[in-house]
C-alpha cells in the first residue's frame, strides 16, 4: 500500500505539498477538480507534473467530480463526455495511476435503469482508459453519481461491467450506510482508497480529524483489505472547516498516517 494526500491545484501551494509529501514519506499526490476543470488547460497540467517531477512524486489519481455523464439532456451528457477525453489527455500528461469520477445520474431513474445505462455509456471510455494504462474508479454517495451504496455497484457488476470502488468509509459513515461490508465481501474491487475520520455526536457530524480519533473502525477495515489482497494508494483526505486547514491539515496527514502505519506493512 502507497501513502498520498489530496494537494492544492494552486501551483504555489502545490509546491509545497510535494515539499511536505517527499519531506515525510508520501510518494503520491491527488488532484481533484469540480465545475472548474472545464477552464484547466494543458498548460496548468503541465506545469504541475513538473512540480511533482522536481521530488519524483507521483501522481496518484486526477478525479473529475460533478460531471453528469449521463446527464438526460443531450448536450450536458455531451459536455461531460468531452471532459472525460480530457481526463484521459491530462492523466497522461501528469502520468496518474488512477483517474476517478461519478457514474452520473440519468434523471433519477430507478436503480436498475441507472445500472444498464452506465453499462451500455461507459465501457467505450473504460477501454481506452485500460489501454492507456490508466485504473479508473467510481465514487459514490455523493456529485452527480448514482451509485448512492453498494447495491448500485453490485447492480453493475451483476450486469457484467467490472468497475471499481473509490472507497471512503466515511462517506458511507455520513450516507448512514455500515462501510465494513464493502471491504468484506469486496475488498477484491477497491481501485483506490480515501482516508477521512468521522465523528458523530448526537446524530451530528461533529469534527473530522486525523484517523483513529472518531468513529471508523479502521483495524477491522485495514483486516479485510489485507484479506482481499489491496495493495493500492492510501489517501488522505483533510476535511471540514477546521482540519482541512493549517495548521491542522499537516497534523491531520501526520497523525493519520502514523495512526494508519500499525496496519500497513
Amino acid at each position: 500500500m502507497k501513502w498520498a494526500f489530496i494537494a492544492a491545484n494552486d501551483a504555489d501551494q502545490l509546491a509545497r505539498d510535494v515539499e511536505f509529501a517527499s519531506l515525510h514519506g508520501f510518494a503520491g499526490l491527488e488532484f481533484n477538480h469540480w465545475a472548474g476543470f472545464a477552464d484547466l488547460t494543458e498548460a496548468d497540467i503541465e506545469a504541475a507534473a513538473a512540480i511533482l517531477d522536481e521530488r519524483s512524486i507521483r501522481c496518484a489519481s486526477l478525479g473529475l467530480w460533478g460531471w453528469n455523464h449521463l446527464a438526460p439532456d443531450a448536450a450536458e451528457r455531451a459536455e461531460a463526455h468531452r471532459h472525460l477525453d480530457r481526463l484521459l489527455a491530462f492523466g497522461r500528461i501528469l502520468g496518474a495511476e488512477t483517474l476517478v469520477t461519478g457514474g452520473g445520474d440519468w434523471g433519477g431513474a430507478p436503480l436498475d435503469e441507472q445500472a444498464r445505462e452506465f453499462s451500455r455509456i461507459f465501457p467505450p471510455f473504460l477501454d481506452r482508459a485500460a489501454e492507456a494504462g490508466f485504473d479508473v474508479a467510481f465514487y459514490g454517495l455523493h456529485g452527480n453519481s448514482f451509485f448512492d451504496g453498494l447495491a448500485a455497484f453490485e447492480r453493475v457488476w451483476e450486469l457484467g461491467l467490472d468497475v471499481r470502488i473509490k472507497y471512503d468509509p466515511a462517506n458511507f459513515m455520513h450516507a448512514g450506510q455500515d462501510p465494513v461490508p464493502v471491504v468484506r465481501q469486496y475488498g477484491h474491487r477497491v481501485g483506490y482508497m480515501h482516508i477521512k475520520e468521522h465523528v458523530v455526536i448526537d446524530g451530528e457530524l461533529a469534527s473530522q480529524p486525523a484517523a483513529g480519533m472518531g468513529d471508523v473502525p479502521w483495524g477491522t477495515l485495514f483486516a479485510f483489505l489485507h484479506e482481499h489482497g489491496y495493495s493500492g494508494w492510501l489517501s488522505m483526505e483533510p476535511h471540514g472547516p477546521l482540519w482541512s486547514r493549517e495548521p491542522l491539515r499537516s497534523r491531520m496527514l501526520l497523525l493519520s498516517k502514523r495512526y494508519l502505519e500499525s496496519f500497513v506493512l
